[in-house]
C-alpha cells in the first residue's frame, strides 16, 4: 500500500457519515449522517465543521446548480433549498415505488441518478432498481437487478457510467448517451476479491481512474479504466464509506466513514474491527479530481 498523510477533518464521530459533496464555489464540504437526521458542513475558510441542518434523513447528497442540495433516502428524492422547507418528488416510476435509495449522482444534463438498497440479511428479497429523476421532477427506471446499489461515476469524456453493487462486490459499466441521458449495455467492469473489503462509494479522477472506498477493507483503491487496481491507500479505520475530490486544485480527497457495526455473511470482519471509523478524513493527493455535475431539477 502507498502511504499518505491521512488527517482527521473533525473530532466528531458519526454512526455512518456518507454522501460527501464539495462545493467549489463556496469552499464548503458537505456530508450526511445517514443513520441520523443531520447534514453537516465543513467551512474551509474557518476550518470549522457545523451542523448544516437537522431533521433531514438523507442517505446521500448532490449539489443543486442554484444552491441547496438534492438528497436521496428511504422516501425517494428530495430537494433541500438554501432557505425554506425541503420538497419530496414524485415517488413512483413506471409503477415502482421510488424508495430506499442509497447513493446519488447528477449527470451532465443535471438529471439525478440513484439506486435502491434492496438487500436484506434476514429474508428473501426482490432485487432493486436504478432510477433517474429528470429536470421536470419525473422518475424513470434505468437499470434493474441491483442488490445494494452504491457509488456511481462518469468517465471524463462521459461515454461511460459506473455503478457499484456492494453485496456482489461488482463495479458495472454502461455506455452513456450524453444527449439523451440514457444508459445501456450493462457489463461487469470488475468483480473485486472480497479480501479487499466491500466496495462502497466512488468517484472518478480526471485521468479516468476510479477511486473506491472499501468498507471492511481499511483502505481506498484506485482502479484503471479496465478495472485493474493501480494502488491502495491505507486508512486508520475499517469502514470508509465514500470519498470525493475537492479543494482549490481538486487534488484533496475527503473521505467519510462509519462507526455503526454491520455483521453480514457476505463479508468477513477483519482484524482490528473495533476501530470501525466514524470520522471524516482528508488526504492531499498527487492526482486531480473533477467537480461533480450539479443537479438542475
Amino acid at each position: 500500500m502507498i502511504a499518505y498523510d491521512v488527517q482527521e477533518l473533525t473530532d466528531q464521530q458519526f454512526l455512518c457519515a456518507e454522501g460527501p459533496v464539495w462545493d467549489s464555489k463556496r469552499d464548503l464540504f458537505y456530508w450526511t449522517e445517514c443513520e441520523g437526521d443531520g447534514i453537516y458542513c465543513y467551512k474551509r475558510q474557518e476550518n470549522k465543521s457545523t451542523l448544516h441542518c437537522q431533521g433531514i434523513t438523507a442517505a446521500s447528497l448532490v449539489l443543486h446548480e442554484n444552491g441547496g442540495l438534492v438528497t436521496c433516502g428511504r422516501d425517494g428524492f428530495s430537494f433541500l433549498p438554501m432557505e425554506g422547507k425541503s420538497y419530496t418528488f414524485n415517488s413512483v416510476a413506471d409503477g415502482i415505488p421510488v424508495n430506499n435509495l442509497n447513493d446519488i449522482i447528477a449527470d451532465p444534463q443535471g438529471c439525478v441518478f440513484s439506486g435502491q438498497q434492496s438487500f436484506s440479511e434476514e429474508k428473501e428479497y426482490e432485487t432493486g432498481y436504478l432510477f433517474r429523476l429528470d429536470k421536470h421532477g419525473h422518475s424513470r427506471i434505468m437499470a434493474e437487478g441491483l442488490h445494494l446499489s452504491n457509488g456511481m461515476g462518469f468517465s471524463p469524456d462521459c461515454s461511460k457510467f459506473y455503478l457499484v453493487d456492494t453485496v456482489l462486490g461488482i463495479i458495472y459499466h454502461f455506455d452513456y448517451d450524453i444527449s439523451s441521458g440514457d444508459i445501456r449495455n450493462k457489463k461487469v467492469l470488475v468483480r473485486l476479491d472480497k479480501t479487499h473489503g466491500a466496495p462502497d462509494g466512488m468517484t472518478v479522477d480526471n485521468e479516468g481512474f476510479l477511486w473506491v472506498a472499501m468498507f471492511f477493507g481499511s483502505k481506498i483503491i484506485r482502479l484503471d479504466p479496465d478495472g485493474v487496481v493501480e494502488r491502495e491507500i491505507k486508512l486508520p479505520c475499517t469502514q470508509p464509506t465514500s470519498l470525493r475530490f475537492g479543494g482549490k486544485n481538486m487534488n484533496e480527497l475527503f473521505i467519510t466513514s462509519g462507526n455503526a457495526e454491520w455483521r453480514t455473511r457476505h463479508f468477513s470482519t477483519p482484524p482490528g474491527y473495533r476501530i470501525r471509523g466514524g470520522n471524516i478524513y482528508w488526504i492531499e493527493t498527487d492526482f486531480q479530481g473533477r467537480p461533480e455535475f450539479p443537479a438542475l431539477i
